[in-house]
């Protein structure tokens, strides 16, 4: 379908515009503009002619990639080098952040966890995610703040503390106060918001990673329905490549002088973008007979689940035939969990043959514990994992393939990192 812009912007920031599309109403045009800006201060501002398709790239790639992870967002489709669609809706006036190393403005407010060595900087277990209320002019409603999108302090209560977002916090501490309801629209909580920015951030975290990718923290912005909004692009985070940035930070340390770098580095992400791709994978489940009783699978984006039944004594040949045809239908790889009571020979033999991991969990082993050695007890090259009771193997295949799935690496992550007990 060809989208047509309106002459008339209904939105424009420092860095793009927002159109009005013909004829859709619940839709629009983001386009993006070539100036790339530091510090809140007009004066620093610059430009260089490819920003603007740089951009578009990295954030339409980067929406895709969420997209396919589970994730909402409000972005529809590409459209141009510089100009992308999507849903037109309401913002929430927030900032949010989630970091993995204490960083930036962080270590404003956290000086006691300034590292000796800055490439080696302080890690969070679990990642630290900050809200700050979004303001332009230094006003809120009434009230005269003394800096532009102030740090709220305590985002689970029903009135904000704002406080500034560089400065220590027992230095200065709160300096005004925010109705949360005021800012939130009804049915979006801030545990909703958390924990989108922490799955976004697993997601990412665990792409760029798989390209040799430091992802150190991110900011992002949402709009009323809980969707992923606004851009993600080379000015939403940080990038490390062995220690040295590769986004926005070079211009901030280095303005105009550096713009040549800036832009070889944007250029950079915007290409290695290309290659953040959600994998296509499969969990098998597969038990020698029609008996063993199959437990609840997980479903997640891009992990096919497939249950065979097929005995490795009595169908040895057809086995191999099934291996075959599920290796040649996924490149992106899998894993097998084998489920088989007595004597496990279709464990071994599918181990002994496929380039994927195998799991073994015996199926009757509270009756039948000595039906544990014929799962355990491998030749050579026989490279069988045995996993019981059935959760434990299943979470140990999704761990496998969480290796090279962000989504999968996302979900698992996050349900660790909720844990209440989990090291912070």
């Amino acid at each position: 379908m060809d989208y047509q812009k309106g002459d008339t912007p209904v939105g424009e920031g420092k860095t793009k515009f927002i159109w009005p599309v013909i004829g859709h109403e619940d839709l629009v045009i983001v386009e993006n503009k070539s100036a790339i800006t530091a510090h809140d201060d007009p004066n620093f501002t610059q430009q260089f002619d490819a920003k603007a398709r740089y951009a578009t790239e990295t954030t339409c790639r980067i929406f895709e990639l969420l997209r396919d992870c589970g994730v909402p967002v409000a972005y529809e489709s590409q459209l141009s080098e510089t100009m992308f669609l999507a849903k037109r809706s309401k913002m929430v006036a927030l900032e949010i952040v989630a970091r993995r190393l204490a960083v930036g403005s962080y270590l404003k407010r956290h000086p006691e966890l300034v590292t000796v060595d800055p490439k080696q900087p302080h890690r969070f277990h679990r990642l630290c995610v900050e809200f700050f209320l979004k303001t332009t002019g230094r006003k809120w409603g009434e009230l005269d703040l003394p800096c532009d999108d102030p740090l709220i302090l305590n985002p689970e209560d029903a009135t904000w503390n704002l406080a500034l977002p560089k400065k220590p916090l027992w230095e200065e501490g709160g300096f005004a106060q925010v109705i949360a309801s005021e800012v939130l629209p009804e049915g979006l909580t801030i545990r909703q918001l958390d924990e989108l920015v922490r799955k976004v951030t697993l997601v990412l975290e665990k792409a760029w990673a798989l390209l040799g990718i430091t992802f150190v923290d991110i900011k992002i912005e949402v709009d009323s329905e809980g969707n992923v909004s606004d851009v993600v692009d080379n000015d939403s985070w940080r990038l490390w490549k062995n220690g040295d940035a590769l986004d926005k930070q070079v211009f901030r340390d280095g303005g105009a002088a550096v713009l040549d770098e800036v832009e070889r580095k944007y250029g950079f992400v915007a290409g290695m973008s290309r290659r953040l791709v959600r994998p296509s994978q499969i969990l098998v489940f597969w038990r020698g007979s029609d008996k063993d009783e199959v437990p609840n699978l997980p479903e997640l984006p891009g992990v096919k689940v497939e249950i065979i039944t097929c005995s490795g004594h009595k169908q040895t040949n057809a086995c191999l035939q099934q291996l075959e045809r599920l290796l040649t239908a996924y490149p992106n790889g899998g894993v097998i969990i084998t489920k088989v009571g007595r004597s496990n020979g279709l464990g071994p033999i599918l181990a002994s043959h496929s380039p994927w991991l195998v799991i073994a969990t015996p199926s009757d082993l509270k009756n039948s514990p000595q039906d544990l050695w014929s799962s355990i007890d491998m030749p050579s090259q026989v490279p069988l994992v045995t996993g019981w009771p059935d959760g434990n193997a299943i979470d140990a295949a999704m761990q496998v393939l969480a290796t090279t799935n962000p989504a999968v690496y996302a979900f698992y992550q996050l349900r660790r990192e909720a844990l209440e007990d989990y090291v912070v």
